[in-house]
């Protein structure tokens, strides 16, 4: 018969085999979870990392490292981290993509100048007579010529700004005449800038037109309205000038300053030609009337039949030069 000690000893060796092969069988599923753990996550930042723009592979990194995207994140994600267990040897690690990225935006713009083939500092009258004549030789090809209107707008915006900030520098004379606003009037004096030859011949025209019909009507009914057609005429000559030589700033980047910007042309061109007929009207016609009628003077009948054609000539004049050499 075995002693109660011995009895003892070999309960206790049992209790204590037992609780070996306990701990052994937990650690066994504890590693088998952390290997899990690991390929879960290795397959969670696989499947995330195209949609993020970067590329992840496995190598050795620390215990429990996590592996951390901030390269190629889309703007308001900001850098990512994907925690992980995995043991030494299965840490995932990210590798850096702007490179990626940047070509995958379509790489640094090529230089406007060299697109339209001019130097830089090249002044804005010849910038306009290049672009003209890139757009009838690639009127064929949309997509080239978008890129040619894409960098000749690039220019045009670089130049704005710079004149904004009071660098003159790339800035031609004529342009540098025209920032000096006379302060007679403030703003809305009118500024120098002769209108190119074809464009004075059709204001011509139309003043000439005007003062013709006017002398080839009878002289009993005789009227300045053509004159008034006229002016509506000069006011929309005067705001494609406008549009020409202050394009202001693009719709496609900001549409309500490009809208506001259109706005004030108008009202500029339309304040500009009918304050000119306003006062060359006044001084031709209203006033001389009105002495006339005031001191109750004889005026001679051939001026009488003739104010008219007299007024439009001086009106219409008024109205061209203001056209061909102002805006």
């Amino acid at each position: 018969a075995s002693s109660p000690v011995s009895v003892r000893n070999a309960g206790s060796r049992s209790v204590a085999r037992v609780a070996s092969s306990r701990t052994s069988q937990q650690s066994e599923s504890t590693r088998r979870i952390t290997s899990k753990q690991a390929n879960m996550s290795a397959f969670t930042v696989s499947a995330v990392a195209p949609a993020l723009g970067v590329r992840a592979s496995v190598g050795p990194a620390r215990r429990g490292a996590p592996a951390r995207v901030s390269q190629g994140v889309p703007k308001g994600l900001g850098s990512v981290s994907l925690p992980t267990a995995a043991r030494r040897g299965d840490a995932l690690v990210t590798r850096d993509s702007a490179a990626a990225g940047a070509v995958g935006m379509g790489g640094m713009a090529e230089d406007p100048y060299k697109v339209l083939g001019v130097k830089e500092g090249t002044p804005g009258d010849e910038l306009a007579k290049v672009i003209n004549r890139k757009k009838l030789l690639y009127k064929t090809e949309p997509e080239k010529l978008k890129q040619m209107e894409d960098a000749y707008e690039q220019i045009v915006q670089a130049s704005l700004a710079a004149r904004l900030r009071g660098d003159t520098s790339g800035v031609s004379e004529s342009a540098r005449k025209n920032d000096l606003t006379p302060s007679l009037f403030g703003p809305w004096a009118p500024i120098p800038s002769e209108a190119p030859l074809k464009d004075k011949k059709v204001n011509i025209a139309i003043s000439v037109a005007a003062v013709a019909f006017v002398w080839l009507t009878p002289g009993t009914i005789r009227t300045i309205q053509p004159i008034i057609y006229a002016t509506i005429f000069h006011a929309f000559r005067m705001f494609m000038k406008l549009v020409d030589v202050d394009p202001g700033p693009s719709a496609n980047i900001d549409r309500d300053a490009a809208t506001k910007h259109n706005n004030k042309r108008f009202f500029r061109a339309f304040a500009l030609v009918m304050g000119t007929f306003a006062v060359s009207l006044g001084i031709t016609y209203w006033i001389p009337n009105m002495i006339f009628e005031t001191f109750r003077l004889q005026v001679p009948v051939w001026y009488l039949l003739n104010q008219e054609v007299f007024v439009s000539v001086i009106v219409g004049g008024c109205l061209a030069y203001l056209t061909c050499f102002y805006r």
